[in-house]
């Protein structure tokens, strides 16, 4: 089976404690980071590696918390899309994709195929918006990490 994709957290320690974590994270299987910020200025992105993406929090004097899914009020929830039946040909069947749905962050989700030309997306309507596009009548499940 897959393994569990790495989530962390992205602390300013500079900050009170109840204003550390900056954002939440998670290491997808090519190796890209995906991150939500949190409000007010909320936003998410995706760096080519986690070296790039530590490197430049360093500058910024950040740290990187690699911990459980839920941290201070915040959680975060790194799943996989199993496939029943694969109605179009394409990502076959058991787990094709894997992603973080990052219920804090304004509810969003970023999933990452595991086929050969592994594509990475962002989906603002999180959990529902997968379903919706990738479930074909129930044919494909979200199963959370635990």
């Amino acid at each position: 089976m897959q393994p569990k994709p790495p989530t962390f957290w992205l602390i300013e320690p500079e900050k009170n404690s109840s204003q550390q974590i900056i954002a939440g994270g998670v290491i997808l299987p090519d190796g890209q980071v995906a991150i939500a910020r949190c409000l007010p200025n909320s936003t998410h992105a995706t760096f080519p590696s986690l070296k790039s993406f530590q490197q430049l929090q360093d500058k910024r004097g950040r740290q990187l918390v690699f911990d459980d899914h839920s941290r201070d009020g915040y959680d975060l929830n790194s799943f996989k899309l199993v496939r029943k039946k694969d109605v179009t040909g394409i990502s076959g069947t058991g787990i094709v994709a894997v992603g973080c749905y990052f219920q804090s962050f304004g509810g969003l989700a970023v999933m990452q195929w595991l086929t050969d030309a592994a594509s990475t997306a962002w989906y603002p309507g999180g959990w529902e918006q997968i379903e919706l596009i990738h479930g074909h009548n129930r044919k494909t499940q979200i199963v959370m990490d635990v």
